[in-house]
C-alpha cells in the first residue's frame, strides 16, 4: 500500500477507535449517573416525580358530565360520552399506577447500554487493527 493510502487508513482507524471509545465513555457515564440516582441520590428525581403526579386539568370534563345527563343529546351521543368518560377514568388509573421516574430511568439505561454495546465492537475492532498495523510495521 502506498504511503498516502497508509496514512488515510491510519487516520481512519484512530478516528473510528476514538468514536468507539467516546460511545463507551458516554454510555458508561450515563449508566453511572443512573446508578447514583437510583441508589445514593434518590432525591435527584423528586421534582420530576412531583410534576408527573400533577393531576390533569380537564377543562371540559364537568361540562361533558352534565351533558351526558341532558335530554338535548341523542342516545348515541350519550353512549359516546359515557364511553369517553370510562376511557378517561381508565387512563387516570393507568397514569396513577405508572412510576414515571422508574420509566425514565429505564429509558436512560437503555440508551446507556445501547451506547456501550455499540461502542465496544467499534472500539475493539479498530483498536485491534491499529495494534496489528503497529506490529507489522515494527516487525
Amino acid at each position: 500500500m502506498d504511503r498516502k493510502g497508509s496514512t488515510v487508513r491510519t487516520v481512519y482507524l484512530y478516528v473510528a477507535a476514538l468514536v468507539g471509545l467516546g460511545l463507551l465513555i458516554a454510555g458508561g457515564v450515563q449508566a453511572f449517573e443512573l446508578l447514583l440516582r437510583a441508589t445514593l441520590l434518590t432525591q435527584a428525581d423528586a421534582e420530576e416525580e412531583l410534576w408527573a403526579r400533577q393531576p390533569p386539568m380537564p377543562y371540559s370534563l364537568e361540562r361533558i358530565e352534565t351533558l351526558s345527563g341532558s335530554d338535548q343529546l341523542t342516545e348515541a351521543e350519550k353512549e359516546t360520552i359515557s364511553r369517553w368518560l370510562a376511557d378517561y377514568e381508565r387512563w387516570e388509573e393507568q397514569r396513577a399506577a405508572l412510576n414515571t421516574v422508574a420509566a425514565r430511568r429505564e429509558r436512560q439505561l437503555s440508551t446507556a447500554l445501547a451506547l456501550v454495546f455499540a461502542g465496544i465492537p467499534v472500539y475493539v475492532y479498530h483498536w485491534s487493527a491499529i495494534r496489528r498495523d503497529l506490529r507489522h510495521a515494527s516487525g
